[in-house]
Order: C-alpha cells, then sequence, then structure tokens
C-alpha cells in the first residue's frame, strides 16, 4: 500500500484490553473496507505493549499517566498530557492524518485534543454504559460520539451520538466445537460451562466460585465441565485448592491463560464472566447465555451499569460479588444451566449489533476521513 493511494488515520486506545482489542477490530475493519494506513497510539505500559505486539501492530508510544487526585499528581499528569498533544499535533500534521479516532485510556484525550486543534475530522467511541471523565470533557468538540450502549449518549453534551455496539474481533466467529474440545482435553459429550475473571481483582472471584463447586458437584452435574481461565499469577494456587476439593462429579479444566477465544466460545453452553463491555460484547454476539459477577471496584462502578443492561435485557443473569456465599453462587450457576439452552438464540439476536460494529464504525470513520471540516 503506497502514500499515494490511501489515506492516514490514527486511532488512539491504550489502558486495558477493553479499549485496545476493539480499536484493534476498527483497523482491521478499515484495512478492509479502503486503502488506508492505520496509525494505532497507546500509552507505555507493557500490558498495552503487548497487546499490540500480540497482533503484530507497532504503536506509537506516549508517556501518558493518570492525573491522580493531589495537586502535584494533576499538575504533572496535565503537562504530560498537553506534551503528547502537542507531539501528536506535530505528528498529524506532518503525515496529513485525516481522522483521529479515541478509544479510551490516558492517551485518548491527548490524540483527540491534537486532532481537534490540527482541525481533524475525530470521533470518539465509548465502550460502558457509564461515560468516562475524558469522553465526557471532549464529547461536545468531535465530530461523531459512538456508543456501545444507548444510556451512555445520555451522558454526553455530543454534537451527534450514534449506538453502534462493541467492535469485536472477527476470529470470535471462526471457532470449531470439535476442534476446540481437542485443543482444551475436553469431553465432547459434556456440557461446558466457561469461566473468564479479567485481568483485574480476579482472585477473591475464583475462591467465592472454588467454594461454590462442592455445591455443584452431584450426579445431576455429571455431565458437566467447567473450562477455567485461572490468570497465569492464579493457576498454581487455585489448582492446589482444586485439589483439596476432591471433586467426584464435576470436571474441571483450569487453565493459565486462553489464547485461542474462539475456541474457548465455540464449546462454552454458558459462561460466568466479569462485565467488561468487550467480553460482554463478544458473549452475547456468539449467543452465550452468561452469569455476570461485575468487578465491584471498576470506576464509575461501570461493570455493575453493563450487566444492569444486559439483565434487563434478558441475556444475561448478575450476581453482586458481596453476595457469593457458597449455596447462592451455586444456586444461581443451576438456574444459568438451566435457562441457558432456550436463551441461545435470544441472545444472539441481541449481540447481533456488535457482530456489524467493526464494519459499521469503519464507514462512519472513512466517511468522517474523505468529508471536509465545516
Amino acid at each position: 500500500m503506497s502514500a499515494t493511494n490511501s489515506i492516514n488515520i490514527m486511532i488512539a486506545a491504550g489502558g486495558t484490553g477493553g479499549h485496545i482489542i476493539p480499536a484493534i477490530a476498527l483497523g482491521r475493519a478499515l484495512e478492509k473496507a479502503a486503502p488506508v494506513n492505520i496509525f494505532y497510539v497507546c500509552g507505555n505500559r507493557s500490558v498495552e505493549l503487548d497487546l499490540y505486539h500480540r497482533e503484530g501492530i507497532q504503536p506509537i508510544v506516549m508517556g501518558v499517566r493518570q492525573l491522580g487526585k493531589a495537586l502535584f499528581q494533576r499538575l504533572g499528569g496535565s503537562l504530560a498530557a498537553a506534551t503528547v498533544a502537542g507531539s501528536l499535533w506535530n505528528f498529524i500534521r506532518r503525515h496529513n492524518i485525516r481522522a483521529v479516532v479515541g478509544f479510551g485510556g490516558y492517551v485518548s484525550g491527548p490524540a483527540i485534543l491534537a486532532g481537534i486543534l490540527a482541525r481533524r475530522r475525530t470521533l470518539i467511541h465509548e465502550a460502558n454504559s457509564v461515560a468516562g471523565r475524558t469522553n465526557r470533557w471532549v464529547a461536545p468538540w468531535v465530530d461523531v460520539v459512538a456508543v456501545n450502549f444507548a444510556a451512555a449518549c445520555q451522558q454526553m453534551r455530543a454534537k451527534q451520538c450514534e449506538v453502534v455496539g462493541m467492535p469485536i474481533r472477527d476470529d470470535v466467529f471462526c471457532g470449531n466445537r470439535e476442534e476446540a474440545y481437542r485443543h482444551f482435553g475436553l469431553d465432547p459429550r459434556k456440557r461446558t460451562l466457561l469461566v473468564l475473571g479479567g485481568s483485574q481483582g480476579a482472585l477473591y472471584l475464583y475462591r467465592a466460585l472454588l467454594q461454590a463447586l462442592p455445591h455443584l458437584d452431584v450426579p445431576e452435574f455429571g455431565d458437566l465441565q467447567i473450562l477455567w481461565s485461572t490468570g497465569v499469577a492464579n493457576f498454581d494456587e487455585l489448582s492446589h485448592r482444586l485439589e483439596e476439593n476432591a471433586l467426584r462429579w464435576l470436571s474441571v479444566k483450569l487453565v493459565p491463560f486462553i489464547a485461542r477465544m474462539d475456541l474457548a466460545l465455540a464449546c462454552a453452553d454458558a459462561a460466568v464472566s466479569r462485565a467488561g463491555a468487550s467480553t460482554c460484547a463478544e458473549l452475547s454476539a456468539v449467543g452465550i447465555y452468561t452469569l455476570y459477577i461485575p468487578l465491584p471496584t471498576a470506576i464509575y462502578d461501570h461493570q455493575r451499569r453493563n450487566a444492569d443492561e444486559l439483565t434487563q435485557a434478558g441475556v444475561g443473569l448478575q450476581l453482586p460479588e458481596n453476595e457469593m456465599s457458597p449455596e447462592r453462587t451455586a444456586n444461581i450457576i443451576k438456574k444459568l444451566l438451566s435457562e441457558a439452552p432456550a436463551k441461545r438464540e435470544y441472545v444472539a439476536k441481541y449481540g447481533q449489533i456488535h457482530r456489524d460494529a467493526a464494519t459499521k464504525l469503519a464507514r462512519r470513520v472513512l466517511d468522517l476521513a474523505f468529508s471536509r471540516r465545516p
């Protein structure tokens, strides 16, 4: 792809996979739709860089950080953000960036500000039902605000707000159930419950789930197996605790990390998960009825609000972490498993918006990139 027949677009996303994964999904959709050069921008934390490098992407790295609460922290954070905005303003002008898209993370605000000051077209995407502070600040000045949940539109004074869903990876839909059984060493004759804890605060959740397992270890669930993504840091402890439980009927497969999420989703009949926006979108897009246990320390309590939206829509159940007694957790998992078969088609229909989100958002970004600023 040569510079003479392509347009340049900047996508800023940092912090966590909840921002970076949909940003990459948009980038892939843009590359399919038109001749484009995508410049990704992120912060300098290793977790951000690993997510990009895993996809073969070398992002532009900027040293940004949280503003903090103390005066000196806010001053230092503001100075760093202003420096980053200045650097990106120069980059945008030098490389003739036509549109700047922000997905979140500390780098997103300075990138959008640079785009506005350089008089380029700008778009932000809000993943959660509770709009983040930076997105609320910049919303009145960007050309388009795109949201996952309609409730977020009401929280931002936007010129134009569109509900597009959550851009998700194409490969999520490519998993084969038989291949998944072989890959994870699972029994194809059994139902599979997928457990996903996310990257933050998962250990307390996992310990509570382990305490519920003896209440599920009954002949009734002899046809149930659990595929459990523990996270590398938690694997040894959970393996040891699981051995102590000495389960008789219930099968549990612990894995430190699931690289082939397409296969995990392909073999899952139901799931237990945190309520991060990307995970919620992927689960609903493939029709998996899910018990959502929101991270209680999530900023703005956005995971609970995300889960509220999904449970009100009838595509999942919700259990607050502080109410996870062994008996109650086991009972709601039993309810989940009994309702899941009848819910699959309904959940997939609800999640259709996410299947189309990357393509729809790519078209919107290209419309902006090819249009002139008034």
